[in-house]
């Protein structure tokens, strides 16, 4: 079982470099903002009023804000005290309320009457917590237990980073890493365990894999929808200079990231995927 205090720790001793994460890798934020508020549009358009959001690993509170903004009911919820206390300030900062800042171990919720209310949300996010739980059965426990508090025709929405990610990250950064820590990368591509550093742990993905991980959840009513390339084919590395080159231009990138972020072939390129899935048949 991964052992989630080394996660908390670093949270609370990185919040500043998370909250400002966002920021930087702003095509990131942009895409997966933009794919939440697509599902909030199709559930509309079949008649639905959403209100309620779970922001299942939420951090600093980047996208609960954003949807606090729009009028959503938002019950924040993360492992790191310190990124809580931030999303409180920068709640208040951007003057909205979130209905509940709650700290919990996402594996945990079950257990936690504050955040486990079945078929209660309308959109539940996991954009954090299924990257740090090493052992698949953490995952799919995980995902069991944000369908199980989505309702009927709503969406669970959770994020994946690539192997490639990490290693194209690398091979800018140390190239020679790859042959220095051999022992560890030749186990690493195949695993997918990000355990070199003991202050941190992280599992990464290979995008083929996810329909597959939705499917040992074995909730027949928890359909995949899509999924989604957030940094498209540009990968993690060119938001910053995107952003960079002004509002503009940025919105122009992302439509183009948009038009083919759920090509398959460009699926590897990304540094984080998110997984689409809705609550599908009425329960009975």
């Amino acid at each position: 079982m991964t052992d989630t205090s080394i996660v908390a720790d670093w949270y609370n001793k990185n919040t500043d470099l998370e909250h400002t994460r966002l920021i930087s890798c702003g095509l990131e934020f942009a895409v997966s903002l933009q794919i939440i508020l697509q599902c909030i549009d199709q559930m509309r358009r079949a008649g639905a009023e959403p209100r309620e959001v779970l922001d299942l690993g939420g951090g600093t509170g980047r996208y609960a804000v954003e949807l606090a903004k729009l009028g959503f009911s938002v019950t924040l919820v993360d492992i790191s005290r310190s990124e809580l206390e931030l999303a409180a300030a920068y709640a208040a900062e951007s003057k909205v309320q979130l209905h509940k800042i709650i700290l919990e171990d996402a594996r945990l919720i079950r257990g936690n009457s504050e955040i486990f209310r079945e078929s209660h949300y309308d959109i539940v996010l996991c954009q954090g917590p299924l990257y740090h739980l090493l052992k698949e059965t953490e995952r799919v426990e995980v995902l069991r237990s944000c369908a199980a508090v989505t309702k009927n025709d709503g969406y669970v929405i959770a994020a994946f980073v690539t192997k490639f990610a990490h290693l194209r990250n690398m091979a800018c950064r140390v190239p020679a890493r790859l042959v220095q820590e051999a022992a560890f990368y030749e186990t690493y591509v195949h695993d997918g365990w990000y355990t070199r550093r003991p202050d941190n742990v992280g599992y990464h993905v290979d995008a083929k894999e996810l329909r597959g991980l939705f499917g040992k959840v074995r909730d027949p009513d928890l359909l995949v929808e899509r999924v989604v390339a957030c940094e498209g084919f540009l990968g993690g590395g060119l938001s910053a200079t995107i952003i960079r080159s002004g509002k503009h231009v940025f919105e122009k990138w992302v439509q183009l990231v948009m038009d083919s972020a759920e090509h398959e072939e460009v699926l590897g390129a990304s540094d984080h995927l998110l997984v689409v899935a809705k609550r599908g048949r009425l329960r009975v």
